[in-house]
């Protein structure tokens, strides 16, 4: 495990340095992009009061690959879908670019997450009656109105296919879900999250329901993809090996962060 994939939480203005893989070593005060502080999370089934989280704090760097990890009930994907705004904690705060976002109204909410993050599921959720390029401009349709949408059309459709095109599909352009390979749905779908060049791609398990072939090459999208777009990318996953690709690695156990055992 790299150096950085066995820090478990950075403080702001703390150096990183990623050397997994081939990446060239690199020292430099990252600032802080999101962070949660003594987030708790509980679900109700019933009577029955099943709590998640239990006071977590984490800091997720700009331009950082961050992987967090543990096993089915940990609350990763929780933690999660509260980084983006999905759910709302129980108590704690969570702040994207020194602003807390936990406590917004939800339009605001909304507008965050339509332009500020990308999201990536392992089911991949493309729309059955649109074709793969279609699908990635479903962001885009839903930020504007129709006349801004039609004035702006032309380049959107430009970004869409290099998007589609920088994760190899740009062959598969007009077909629809049914007829793509599950990594090209999932290919398909990281396209969609950067339609709208986020500054932040949340991943929930992106290579869950994939064969190792094409899990891996889905790995390999996001790692160019961070190079190239500069791309923070928080990413759940229960798989270690994929995890160790990533700068760093939190790990959830019991719905708390515990660190990393080298």
């Amino acid at each position: 495990m790299s150096e950085a994939a066995q820090t478990n939480l950075l403080q702001p203005g703390q150096s990183i340095t990623p050397t997994t893989g081939s990446r060239a070593p690199l020292k430099v005060k990252i600032p802080k992009v999101l962070s949660v502080s003594n987030l708790h999370k509980s679900y109700h089934k019933g009577r029955l009061h099943v709590p998640v989280l239990k006071g977590v704090d984490v800091q997720i760097h700009e331009g950082e690959f961050t992987a967090i990890v543990g096993q089915s009930g940990s609350g990763k994907s929780t933690l999660l879908h509260l980084l983006g705004t999905l759910d709302a904690p129980d108590k704690g705060e969570i702040w994207f670019q020194d602003r807390r976002i936990d406590n917004l109204p939800a339009r605001q909410q909304e507008h965050i997450r339509n332009r500020k993050f990308g999201m990536i599921f392992q089911f991949y959720h493309l729309l059955p009656e649109l074709t793969t390029i279609e699908n990635v401009l479903v962001p885009r349709m839903v930020q504007d109105n129709f006349l801004s949408y039609m004035r702006n059309k032309k380049k959107y459709l430009t970004r869409a296919k290099e998007l589609l095109d920088t994760v190899g599909m740009a062959h598969r352009l007009n077909h629809r879900p049914s007829e793509l390979s599950g990594g090209e749905m999932q290919r398909t779908a990281i396209a969609r999250a950067l339609i709208s060049d986020p500054t932040v791609l949340l991943a929930d398990e992106p290579t869950g329901n994939l064969d190792g072939e094409s899990g891996g090459e889905v790995m390999s999208t996001l790692l160019n993809l961070q190079r190239t777009e500069n791309l923070t990318i928080v990413m759940v996953t229960h798989d270690n090996a994929i995890a160790e690709k990533a700068d760093r690695i939190i790990r959830l156990v019991d719905g708390k962060v515990t660190k990393l055992q080298s």
